[in-house]
């Protein structure tokens, strides 16, 4: 089943390279954010690091005196304004000795223990330092621990630096890469869908060229090939279409030489036949008179005073036929002028007014434009034609009708001939244009041939509707005149 939305190649390949491009950068994008977030992270605890230890260091100078260990809360809240920071100091034994947090510890959210798995890292595995996620109820902070030895390597204290704007300042140096890398990105695809747009254009380039060059392709004329120096997948298709218009026009040739034949072989068939009844009278005739003449029959002068008045109208029927294929099979150039249409109808309409039995009416729709551009000539053999067959169709028991009417529709008059004749048949609908066909026991069949013929040189159309024993009505639309 068809898509009810129909994408173009070039839109397809667009839409390709940017999805393709963007998945890219969202795995890059990806790699990026999570190597510099950890990279922030380490950065984090490598500075809190150097800061415990630098301080662990002062106070390990200050505090230390004769191997003995004294601390000075007051000094200790001194590194803590002058550094904002906030620190713990607890014993060797995880006693929590001073706090400079002490809103924090009189409320009792600090535990007065070290916590459990600091003390184990640094008592028992002896490591220098540890760090640590902690919670105060929904607060996350990290944690640092250093402890402080003394010359002998002995465990004096546990320093403790607590960091409570460590998610803060990560949430803020992570915004600040990502509104870089946003702005970047933004770059980055205005400059891919530019990139797109380039890349389908130099891909649909050669398709756009095939394209024209199938829509630019008329039989029956030399068609140009395509030039086209690489030989890739565009080439091979372009050198398939190369060889194709080679071979259509092999074939147009064959089949235009073979139309010809045929319509040729039909015509003379046509010719001899209609040539052939009047020669019968003819010949039945002279073989008369001849025998009449020998026998010296008394009636001979009457006898070929009729039989002569009998030749000349056979004579002159062959020499309508003669001009009728004449004609047809040479059909004048068209010559377009501005044409009155309304006065060559009423023109044609004249030289029929003699057919009493049929009463031919005229109606004017077209609001007083009638110029069109036209053949003067052919359009009132035309119409004369289209009048003929209109009154031939229509029974001897019937009153005859016909109905002309000329109306303007868009760009164009179309006149409307009707009949109240016998109708045409569904099996000679599709002939009725042929030429050489009839539905009269006499005549060449070329009336509509040139109808149809001589409306498409006038770049009109012709069409028409019937009903069996109620009449036939044809359509011409002949293209305004340019005032």
């Amino acid at each position: 089943m068809l898509s009810k939305y129909h994408i173009s190649y070039k839109t397809r390949i667009q839409v390709a390279i940017v999805a393709a491009v963007i998945f890219t950068l969202l795995i890059i994008a990806s790699i990026t954010y999570l190597s510099i977030s950890y990279q922030y992270r380490s950065q984090q605890v490598e500075a809190i690091l150097k800061r415990v230890n630098q301080i662990a260091d002062v106070i390990e100078q200050q505090m230390l005196q004769n191997d003995k260990f004294e601390y000075n809360e007051q000094i200790l809240k001194a590194f803590s304004s002058i550094n904002a920071i906030d620190l713990n100091l607890f014993s060797p034994n995880g006693d929590l000795l001073v706090t400079t947090q002490s809103k924090i510890d009189n409320n009792g959210l600090f535990a007065d223990k070290i916590d459990a798995m600091a003390y184990i890292y640094l008592n028992k595995y002896q490591r220098s330092e540890y760090v640590n996620k902690e919670q105060i109820g929904s607060k996350e902070y990290l944690s640092v621990y250093r402890p402080i030895r003394n010359d002998r390597n002995q465990i004096l204290a546990y320093l403790n630096l607590l960091h409570f704007s460590y998610e803060r300042d990560y949430d803020n140096r992570i915004g600040q890469f990502l509104n870089v890398l946003l702005n970047v990105y933004a770059l980055v695809f205005v400059s891919v869908g530019f990139f797109a747009v380039f890349i389908a254009n130099k891909i649909t380039y050669p398709l756009k060229m095939l394209q024209k060059s199938l829509g630019d392709i008329k039989i029956g004329r030399k068609n140009e090939p395509i030039l086209w120096d690489r030989d890739d997948e565009i080439g091979r298709l372009i050198k398939e279409y190369n060889k194709m218009i080679v071979s259509l026009e092999d074939g147009a040739q064959k089949f235009a030489r073979s139309e010809r034949e045929t319509a040729w072989k039909e015509m003379a068939k046509q010719v001899a036949h209609e040539i052939k009844n009047p020669l019968t009278p003819l010949k039945l005739g002279i073989q008369m008179l001849e025998k009449s003449w020998k026998e010296k029959d008394a009636n001979f002068d009457q006898k070929f005073e009729r039989f002569s008045r009998l030749f000349i109208e056979q004579i002159e029927s062959l020499s309508n036929i003669a001009s009728e294929f004449s004609n047809f099979a040479k059909m004048p150039d068209t010559t377009l002028e501005n044409v009155n249409i309304l006065e060559i109808i009423e023109q044609s309409i004249d030289g029929f007014r003699s057919k009493n039995r049929v009463a031919i009416t005229l109606k004017d729709d077209a609001n007083s434009n009638h110029l069109v551009k036209a053949d003067k000539n052919q359009l009132l053999r035309l119409l004369n034609n289209l009048i003929n067959n209109a009154i031939e169709a229509i029974p001897d028991f019937r009153e005859g009708k016909i109905d002309i009417v000329v109306e303007q529709k868009s760009g164009a008059i179309q006149v409307v001939v009707g009949d109240n004749g016998k109708g045409i048949s569904e099996d000679q609908k599709q002939r009725i244009f042929n030429p050489n066909f009839t539905t009269k026991s006499s005549g060449t069949g070329l009336g509509l041939a040139f109808v149809r013929q001589a409306t498409e040189n006038m770049a009109g159309t012709v069409r028409f509707e019937t009903e069996i024993n109620r009449g036939t009505t044809f359509y011409i639309t002949i293209p305004l005149a340019d005032i």
